[in-house]
């Protein structure tokens, strides 16, 4: 369930990564951990405090920021409101296997092309100028 929700927890992939690690594997039983618990928890808070996403307005141009840490692809969709920027979805993607072993330049090309993907679902085609945060 919480999954689903995915789009309106900032960095969703990151806090879930625990949880996704105990499910995978060849284990037929789940070993739950206190860094399980501490995933499970921070989840369920981020989810009860997710900030209000606005709706997509097709007329006004669309902003994808995605950053890469710790294997994971974390962006956010945004549109103008006045002079700041309204979320419209928040994405994460934990990257591919090749992905994870190529350079930290190339990991945050391979994250903007994965959340890109993603981002075109809500834009319906439309463009949008993505951001990429690297350092």
């Amino acid at each position: 369930m919480a999954g689903f929700c995915r789009i309106w927890v900032p960095n969703f992939g990151l806090l879930a990564r625990p949880l996704y690690e105990a499910t995978t594997g060849p284990e037929t039983f789940l070993t739950w951990t206190a860094e399980c618990r501490t995933a499970f928890d921070a989840i369920k808070k981020a989810l009860m405090s997710a900030p209000a996403l606005g709706l997509p307005d097709m007329t006004k141009p669309f902003f994808l920021y995605v950053h890469e840490r710790r294997g994971v692809a974390a962006g956010v969709l945004t549109q103008p409101l006045g002079s700041a920027k309204r979320p419209v979805a928040y994405f994460s993607k934990r990257l591919d296997p090749t992905s994870l072993g190529w350079p930290a330049c190339l990991r945050a090309v391979a994250a903007t092309a994965m959340l890109a993907e993603e981002a075109r679902k809500l834009t319906l085609e439309l463009d949008y100028m993505s951001r990429l945060l690297h350092s």
